[in-house]
């Protein structure tokens, strides 16, 4: 039987929101590959695994197991900012991807917000101008890294003149979940952690669609 690589999307975090197909993928593997925090949200599954640093390292794995089904494991969703197209552009051989629950959904749940329509991003590593783009939406969520921090969002708005109610997910679906929501002028002071995902209400927006 010809060997393939799983792309497995393992959810926001906790076991429980780990799809049933997720789990029984992982089961069914030689080898599960993947970044130490995903890695080690997969604690109940007991196959081999192997925690990597970089990008690199999961295509120099999977290039030297050919004869073996290895799983690379994604947190959230592989296909949202995920390692999907880099696995793709770099490795010809035989792809599956198991879709996981993203983190903006497990978010917009929590907060008991609709986000259809919404504008989807990410600011890890990225330059973009994304004032824009949450002055031309009704609502906007994004992953943050270190420096473009939920606090520096705030100050980036504030400095735009743009008026938003932002809520900010930390350490989502975990023991240690914490939702901050406030206005962009209480929120530039205060710290968060690393990873957050932040949903942005342009306040402006919602008052144009009402003078309409």
């Amino acid at each position: 039987m010809e060997s393939k690589v799983y792309i497995v999307g393992i959810g926001p975090g906790n076991k429980d929101y780990v799809l049933p197909k997720a789990v029984d993928t992982l089961k069914n593997s030689d080898l599960i590959v993947g970044f130490e925090r995903a890695v080690e949200s997969i604690y109940f599954i007991k196959e081999e695994k192997l925690i990597v640093k970089k990008l690199t390292d999961i295509l120099k794995v999977i290039n030297s197991e050919e004869n073996k089904n290895i799983s690379i494991v994604a947190s959230g969703d592989p296909l949202f900012y995920g390692i999907t197209d880099y696995l793709k552009k770099n490795y010809k051989g035989n792809i599956e991807i198991i879709p996981g629950l993203s983190s903006f959904q497990y978010m917009m749940s929590k907060i008991g917000k609709s986000w259809q329509g919404a504008f989807l991003g990410s600011l890890h590593g990225r330059e973009d101008n994304f004032h824009d783009i949450v002055r031309d939406n009704a609502v906007s969520i994004w992953l943050t890294d270190s420096k473009h921090s939920p606090a520096y969002i705030c100050k980036e708005l504030k400095i735009k003149n743009i008026k938003a109610r932002v809520y900010v997910g930390e350490n989502l679906s975990y023991e240690d979940e914490k939702i901050t929501i406030a206005d962009i002028e209480e929120m530039e002071y205060m710290s968060f952690s690393n990873l957050c995902v932040v949903v942005v209400e342009n306040l402006e927006y919602y008052m144009e669609e009402n003078e309409k």
